[in-house]
């Protein structure tokens, strides 16, 4: 068992990390397929050019080249060796820095490395605690996560249940555009591609009102059947358990 503490800023978890030299921070993200490094810090990384999607304010397709970390121990997770995606993370950086001016954003730490554990998030106490055993919770709801190239699990809006991606690192939910149309949900004024989400089901735990980006997720469905990414909002609600190796997400209630 590992206890770590993480920051959290703007609903992302940020772990301390070092790789290849550098110090600085790196992101707890299961929505990203394979650990990715900021370009701006390590120049030296080259390799093959790949097309992308990354989920910023909408779904939008980019080229990111990959690469080798030599050495990665992002909170005592160490790796040596890691393939990683090279990308410009300095949008990330900049938002981070609206916080704290001294951030330095290294990169996401995917769910290559992260499946490899069961992972118990509280944000209350802002800890990530790895291989526990089954958490003490008094009461609890279970839902199935399967994990394909993402962890993916069952969510219930309006009545209907649909499949959506369980990423720790998206602030907001990602909706398909067919959810434009979709009876309750209430746009948000000025903003004609945020929703919100009058509820929202888990396991049978809901969560009331939660913002949604509306985008054209093809790239992620070309990857993964889902319609959608529900991430933070649902996450920091309580205490979770992501059993990757279960296959299981545990909901404190």
């Amino acid at each position: 068992m590992q206890t770590i503490a993480f920051r959290l800023i703007k609903g992302i978890m940020l772990l301390p990390a070092t790789a290849d030299g550098q110090e600085g921070y790196f992101a707890f993200d299961t929505g990203a397929m394979q650990t990715a490094v900021n370009r701006a810090y390590f120049p030296e990384l080259q390799g093959d050019t790949i097309e992308i999607a990354k989920f910023t304010e909408g779904v939008k397709k980019t080229n990111a080249e990959e690469g080798m970390l030599t050495t990665l121990n992002v909170a005592g997770i160490a790796r040596e060796q890691l393939p990683v995606l090279l990308m410009d993370l300095m949008y990330v950086e900049k938002e981070l820095k609206t916080v704290d001016p001294e951030i330095r954003f290294l990169g996401t730490m995917g769910i290559d490395v992260i499946r490899d554990y069961t992972v118990l998030l509280d944000y209350e106490k802002q800890e990530i605690v790895l291989d526990t055993e089954v958490p003490d919770f008094a009461a609890q709801r279970e839902a199935h996560m399967r994990l394909e190239k993402l962890p993916i699990i069952p969510v219930e809006i309006g009545g209907e249940t649909m499949d959506f991606v369980l990423d720790t690192g998206a602030s907001v939910c990602l909706l398909g555009e067919r959810f434009r149309t979709m009876p309750g949900l209430t746009p948000v004024p000025d903003m004609p591609n945020v929703m919100t989400i009058p509820e929202l089901k888990v396991a049978g735990m809901p969560y009331a009102n939660l913002t949604a980006v509306l985008s054209d997720i093809t790239p992620i469905q070309k990857k993964v059947p889902v319609e959608g990414v529900v991430g933070y909002q649902v996450l920091s609600a309580q205490r979770s358990m992501l059993d990757f190796r279960g296959q299981w997400l545990l909901l404190e209630e």
